[in-house]
């Protein structure tokens, strides 16, 4: 097997990912349901054409510097010319806008047994950080020993290779995880493992996918770099099938406990049918032994291309997102499975999936990343890829963290769709976690640079009176007595870096929940019957800011039963944003921050004060009837007359009953015609007496008595709504 043919399972996918050349790397992201993610000061950087400029981004940071490094996994090296492109890496300031290559990418020693080739390595396949020292980690996954290869014409070892990088960029040694002395046979143990061609650096683990072993049943590996040992996952168990391509993706995270530190590795074509697999491990001494395992749904989806441990609703424990970019219901739409972390990695999977747009051939859950806490709610939000959406021109999108887990709908969404045609595959690689701009908030990358704009936080109250006594008058408008609420409403706003003083735009609005078929019982002065009004404050950082506003009561009044419910719904006004100076990256407008069901809306109610003389303030409706029959008769012959009168009184000698109904029955031979009369009056207890005559025609085959008889026997309801 040549190497071309070995490659050609993994060349498929990548050669899927990058048809056409990516030459601009970060621009303007439009097409947004925005949040907090800066979609109006783009950085703009240039790679050189051909080279895959863009495969892999990582944002970095070390000392006052703020770096871009960009992978570009088929360039010419400008330090290695006579090396057929092997790729490299680039760091590209964000003050500047300038990249330059940096000198990594060549190994001459490697071994007793191993003479190194280091054309078509693919070196920027994949990039990570180590979260607090800064050390980068870049790969490339073709690095081949060929060794025997010419001496004896075997086949060339695909071990992947990875270079480790100080932080400052400037010093590079390289790692070779799977080369062993006397290792020949190509796919035996971990001859063509290809190391690298997923990575992650955590505080004191590396950890490098390596699909290729044992003929692509693939592994995880790991390297301590306090305590210098080593792991790998080692199927003895034939746990993990021939052709699974285990470490396609990895990730690392606590799902054990929150002190400990457990490896996840995606395998996307577990058993070669598409039944896909992603696996949880724990370290025990050099292996890695498995302690849960998810599984994905559909055949062909490419469950397991990406994983993400992120702990969704902060409790200490990470939560995964497992990627199947090739899901289908019509072609390769995307899916990313959800599961919530119940304990001692205890996985519960979420009722819904997230789906991004839902959009032909997008490819939605290519790539996941944790961006940290971009909205500053006290859970880390996600990024999304969906680089073939929009006929590649690609899209991504952002979920935010809930105490729930994970919010089922995204935030924002960004996408490449206006760059031009020569812009392709835009969320192919996403980067986060490092504050470039010294705002406090992280920003992210994904083949285009995003900064994070200021989240503002609010905290609103609206403030009512427990009752209102509608006999009283405590309010004047136009100069007269006026039954009135008032209603207080107040903000504090918080959060990093809130320049000045914040305007909050607000709409209150009164008896949201009025009856159906009445008007609302209350109004704003101004603004005539409308029960809307607005208004507006300017708050200052942490102190609280206040309003009061008042709500008439409207004259005509009937419903004094139902609470008076009033919401408020409140925005950002206009906000002047004083440039600073901060290496030429403009200051960034705040935004609010988005809140979970009702969002940005605050609601309360009060009720009417009740003065009742009866216990529970209870109703007594009495009804009585009596027939009127043709000229006064006790009565009703048969051809004697052809119509009847009823007249019915309803009382109410308890408390107030709101809006009573009189509902009539009478037999199907009984045709009712109108209303005559509805007259109220007031009995000694001031309670209304209500009398309704209620008109009928009679069918002449009925006879007068039977006629009587189902009057006298009809049934009589009065209902209290």
């Amino acid at each position: 097997m040549t190497v071309d043919e070995m490659n050609s399972p993994l060349l498929t996918r990548d050669s899927l990912k990058w048809r056409s050349v990516v030459g601009i790397l970060w621009y303007l992201l439009i097409l947004c349901d925005c949040y907090n993610l800066d979609v109006e000061h783009p950085l703009v950087f240039h790679g050189p054409n051909g080279s895959l400029f863009g495969y892999s981004v990582l944002l970095h940071q070390h000392a006052e510097d703020s770096w871009l490094i960009v992978g570009a996994p088929v360039a010419d090296s400008s330090f290695y010319p006579h090396t057929k492109n092997p790729g490299a890496i680039y760091n590209c300031s964000v003050w500047s806008s300038q990249c330059e290559q940096l000198p990594v990418g060549g190994v001459r020693h490697c071994g007793r047994h191993c003479l190194a080739e280091n054309d078509n390595q693919w070196l920027g396949v994949s990039l990570s950080r180590h979260p607090s020292k800064g050390h980068v980690l870049a790969c490339g996954h073709r690095w081949k020993n060929v060794y025997y290869s010419s001496r004896d014409n075997q086949n060339k070892l695909p071990h992947g290779v990875c270079f480790r990088l100080s932080p400052d960029l400037k010093h590079a040694n390289h790692i070779i995880p799977c080369y062993k002395d006397h290792q020949r046979k190509f796919g035996e143990g971990y001859g063509s493992c290809q190391a690298g061609i997923s990575n992650l650096f955590t505080e004191d683990l590396m950890v490098m996918g390596a699909p290729g072993t044992s003929y692509w049943t693939g592994s995880v590996l790991v390297y301590n770099t306090t305590s210098n040992i080593s792991a790998a996952y080692v199927d003895d168990d034939s746990e993990v099938l021939y052709g699974s391509y285990l470490g396609y993706a990895v990730s690392a995270g606590h799902f054990l406990d929150p002190q400990s530190t457990e490896i996840v590795g995606g395998a996307p074509q577990h058993e070669q049918t598409g039944k896909v697999r992603a696996y949880i491990f724990r370290i025990e001494g050099n292996t890695l032994k498995i302690v849960a395992k998810t599984k994905g749904k559909e055949l062909g989806s490419y469950y397991g291309a990406s994983v993400c441990a992120v702990d969704l609703n902060a409790d200490g424990l990470s939560d995964l997102l497992v990627g199947a970019p090739m899901f289908s219901s019509v072609r390769e739409e995307g899916r990313v499975h959800v599961y919530i972390n119940q304990g001692e990695a205890k996985l519960k999977e979420a009722d819904f999936e997230l789906v991004g747009s839902d959009s032909y051939a997008a490819r939605f859950g290519e790539t996941i990343m944790n961006l940290g806490d971009i909205d500053d709610d006290g859970y880390p939000d996600v990024a999304i890829g969906a680089p073939q959406e929009d006929d590649l021109h690609g899209a991504i999108y952002i979920y935010n963290g809930r105490r729930s887990g994970i919010a089922q709908s995204f935030s924002q969404r960004i996408t490449g769709s206006l760059l031009g045609d020569n812009f392709r595959m835009f969320g192919q690689s996403v980067s986060g976690g490092v504050d470039v701009d010294s705002n406090n908030y992280p920003a992210y990358v994904s083949s285009g640079n995003r900064k994070t704009r200021p989240v503002v936080k609010v905290d609103a109250v609206m403030l009512l009176p427990e009752s209102l006594n509608r006999s009283i008058a405590q309010c004047t408008e136009n100069g007269l007595p006026a039954v009135c609420v008032k209603v207080k409403v107040c903000f504090r706003v918080g959060g990093k870096q809130i320049p000045g003083n914040i305007e909050l735009k607000y709409n209150i609005t009164a008896d949201v929940h009025h009856k159906d078929g009445f008007p609302s019982r209350f109004y704003f002065s101004g603004n005539g019957t409308s029960n809307v009004t607005a208004g507006r404050v300017k708050a200052k950082h942490e102190q609280l800011t206040c309003a009061t506003h008042q709500a008439f009561m409207k004259k005509d009044v009937r419903d004094i039963f139902s609470p008076i419910h009033f919401e408020v719904k409140y925005k950002l006004g206009e906000h002047r944003v004083l440039q600073r100076d901060s290496g030429g990256l403009p200051s960034l407008k705040p935004i609010l921050q988005q809140k979970d069901e009702h969002g940005n809306v605050v609601k309360n109610n009060t009720i009417f004060a009740r003065y009742c003389s009866w216990e529970n303030c209870s109703t007594n409706l009495q009804v009585s009837a009596h027939l009127v029959l043709p000229q006064n008769m006790p009565y009703f012959a048969l051809g004697n007359g052809k119509s009847i009168m009823l007249n019915t009184t309803l009382v109410n000698i308890g408390d107030d009953a709101f809006l009573p109904k009189l509902y009539l029955r009478f037999p199907s031979n009984l045709h009712f015609i109108k209303v005559l009369e509805v007259s109220l009056e007031a009995l000694y207890s001031n309670k209304p007496v209500m009398a309704v005559q209620i008109f009928l025609i009679v069918s002449s085959l009925i006879v007068g008595l039977m006629i009587l008889a189902l009057l006298v026997l009809a049934l009589w309801k009065v209902c209290i709504i």
